[in-house]
């Protein structure tokens, strides 16, 4: 599940619990009009327990796209889906969004 809250030019995208691949693929659609419209993406993964690899793939695709809250778990499933090498990695979305 996953809400996405806009913050002037900021999208945050929220997720919560397991993240199959369609609604990974619901996320990067969200990520990549934002993205398109020149606006920060922070996706949000502090409450998310587990993501489908290979629809993690789908974010790679997204260049300046920022993650916050990646658990070791999860940072493991973003390397197998090939994406961590694409995304940053903040601790919190406050940092991920002040970082310049």
């Amino acid at each position: 599940m996953f809400e996405a809250q806009r913050r002037e030019d900021v999208i945050i995208i929220r997720c919560e619990g397991e993240l199959p691949r369609e609604e990974l693929a619901a996320v990067a659609a969200e990520a990549r009009r934002s993205r398109a419209e020149g606006r920060l993406v922070v996706i949000d993964l502090k409450r998310v327990t587990h993501l489908h690899y290979a629809g993690a793939a789908l974010l790679r695709a997204i260049p300046g796209l920022r993650a916050a809250g990646v658990s070791r778990y999860l940072r493991d499933l973003l390397f197998a889906g090939g994406a961590a090498g694409h995304l940053e990695m903040f601790g919190d979305v406050e940092e991920a969004v002040r970082a310049a």
